[in-house]
């Protein structure tokens, strides 16, 4: 058994063109939060957090329908910062970035005391949130 125990296992994110639009946007995301990328392909890569959880982005098998968030399906990701200011910080290299923020980093008392988090969307809109708490 590793060092670490990780309930979740893994996650697959699959995107509408990996090459062109998330292959950077994950790679930065990622390394801005201390992952380990664990494979880079054309159609896809995978990282690793310090903890354990893998997280696959992948170019989808098939056109779909796009993501719509409250849909039927994930309903965001969220991924941990190690405080309060690493929230801040991803914030602004997003806004640098111009990635669409579903809420500007702020306090969510009513989940945690010390719940601090920043939502946005990734390139094909998937909702995610860098959270600390």
């Amino acid at each position: 058994m590793g060092t670490s125990f990780d309930p979740l296992g893994h996650i697959k994110i699959s995107v509408s063109d990996y090459a062109r639009k998330s292959k950077e946007f994950y790679q930065k995301l990622f390394r801005e939060l201390g992952y380990t990328q664990v494979d880079d392909g054309d159609d896809g890569g995978g990282w690793k957090t310090p903890e354990g959880l893998g997280i696959w982005v992948s170019q989808a098998d098939v056109a779909g329908p796009k993501y719509v968030h409250g849909a039927p399906g994930l309903h965001h990701l969220c991924l941990k910062a190690g405080s309060p200011e690493r929230v801040d910080e991803i914030h602004k290299i997003l806004v640098a970035d111009d990635v669409y923020i579903f809420n500007a980093p702020q306090a969510y008392p009513q989940y945690t005391p010390d719940y601090y988090a920043v939502f946005f969307a990734d390139p094909d809109g998937i909702k995610l949130e860098v959270a600390y708490y």
